[in-house]
């Protein structure tokens, strides 16, 4: 739920709903409890006026005609009921509607107060009306009631109807809401899209017209990927003008080294070993620093390297620079395999691992990538494999070093290995060595497939 915004406020919206149902249930239903007692009340207080217009007292007794105004005391199915008590609480009168009725009424006489309440007892629930008077000085009691299981039956039947009423147009709200959402969510998505499709390289920016409140981020993301477009453009510009710049003093310097050093003078052959020493410290520096900022200069776009295609193009070049090893490749690699790099990356990396497995095998090298899962995250694996010497176990971690070298009898700077293992550690990869299967050395490294930090 904490990752979604539309089930949160979905959440918040049914919380709210369902304390805004129970607040009206409770407020409906004591509206109508205040409503349906008024009527009973009134309703009752005009059946004791009835029966107070009615009697008379002759000789201290009380008197009632045998047919009363109002019909419903006289009929037998009737639901109001109406009697007279004496101040004892002994009936001396009854409506024809209440014969049948046992009352167990505690009389509590008091000629100054008209009192309304419900009365529930062993013979059931009622509602009364109680008049206390002293009719030609004879204290009596009149008494109105009616069953109040009609109005229970009743106040049930509200309720239930009210709750299910109340239930579909709450779902009938949280439905509307959810549509709501979803089409006051599109810019959202829309966003959302195009940034993916940013990152998948299918577009340099954000296109498309976009909700107001969204215009100020939107144009803020455009500015950043132009910046950092514009950023690259420039470094890449300075890093080739840098190059260019390196290429002609290093090839005057070495083809000065090579002429001298055919020399038989010593001298020469002095001069020769300075300017050996310093090239080949050049190239290093050059090498290194070049590769470590070109691993480390990231975008907002990813980018995408066939696997199979890089290792054809880098094979096809080995081939020639080692055509006298007539080196046999064997490849297994997984088709459609591609890793979420700059092709430069995986060129590097790759390239330096076939380089170092042609140069020192003896006649067989293999290659084999594919992907797999761990830790909920998804993999490129490549191992790449020769018949040589192998490396031994104690030099391993050193080899990944800068300017160490396995192998000091073969041509090489020392860094192409430490070059591997930046950009491989750019994408929280492990490069590990191993023993062949061939004979010689493997090389195994892991990658996430997804953009470095």
């Amino acid at each position: 739920m904490k990752h979604s915004l539309r089930l949160r406020v979905l959440m918040a919206s049914g919380l709210i709903l369902l304390i805004s149902v129970g607040l009206i249930v409770f407020s409906v239903m004591k509206s109508f409890e205040k409503v349906q007692f008024d009527l009973i009340k009134k309703e009752l207080a005009v059946g004791t006026n009835v029966l107070l217009t009615a009697a008379s007292i002759v000789d201290q007794q009380l008197v009632m005609p045998h047919l009363m105004p109002d019909e419903r005391f006289n009929q037998v199915e009737s639901e109001v009921l109406g009697l007279v008590l004496d101040r004892k609480g002994a009936v001396l009168w009854r409506s024809h509607s209440s014969l049948d009725e046992i009352l167990y009424y505690s009389v509590q006489f008091n000629e100054k107060a008209m009192d309304f309440s419900r009365y529930s007892g062993p013979e059931g629930s009622y509602f009364l009306y109680d008049v206390d008077v002293l009719l030609d000085g004879v204290p009596l009691t009149f008494l109105t009631m009616i069953p109040a299981t009609e109005y229970e039956e009743m106040f049930v039947a509200f309720r239930s109807n009210l709750l299910i009423y109340l239930s579909l147009t709450a779902l009938l709200m949280m439905i509307v809401l959810w549509y709501g959402m979803h089409w006051s969510l599109i810019p959202v998505r829309k966003l959302a899209d195009n940034l993916q499709r940013i990152e998948s390289g299918h577009t340099s920016r954000l296109e498309g017209v976009y909700s107001r409140e969204l215009v100020a981020l939107t144009d803020a993301l455009n500015q950043l990927l132009n910046n950092e477009r514009q950023q690259r453009e420039r470094y890449r510009d300075a890093m080739a003008d840098l190059a260019h710049s390196l290429k002609t003093p290093l090839a005057v310097l070495q083809s000065v080294q090579h002429s001298q050093t055919m020399q038989k003078n010593t001298g020469y052959e002095e001069v020769g070993l300075i300017i050996k020493e310093q090239v080949h410290r050049m190239n290093q520096i050059i090498s290194y620093q070049l590769q470590r900022a070109v691993t480390r200069q990231r975008g907002l776009v990813k980018h995408q390297a066939d696997v199979a295609v890089t290792v054809g193009r880098i094979s096809r070049t080995l081939d020639k620079v080692y055509y006298d090893k007539q080196v046999e490749l064997s490849t297994d690699i997984e088709v459609g395999i591609q890793f979420s790099a700059e092709e430069q990356d995986v060129m590097e990396v790759l390239g330096n691992l076939l380089e170092n497995a042609y140069r020192l095998c003896l006649q067989q090298v293999r290659v084999c990538s594919q992907t797999v899962s761990m830790d909920g995250k998804c993999w490129v694996l490549c191992q790449v494999e020769d018949d040589g010497a192998g490396v031994p176990e104690n030099r391993r971690e050193d080899i990944l070093k800068r300017g160490v070298r396995a192998d000091s009898r073969t041509k090489g700077q020392g860094i192409g290995l430490a070059v591997a293992m930046d950009i491989i550690d750019s994408y929280d990869g492990t490069l590990t060595i191993g023993d062949s299967e061939l004979g010689g050395s493997f090389f195994q490294a892991y990658a996430s497939d997804m953009n470095p930090a």
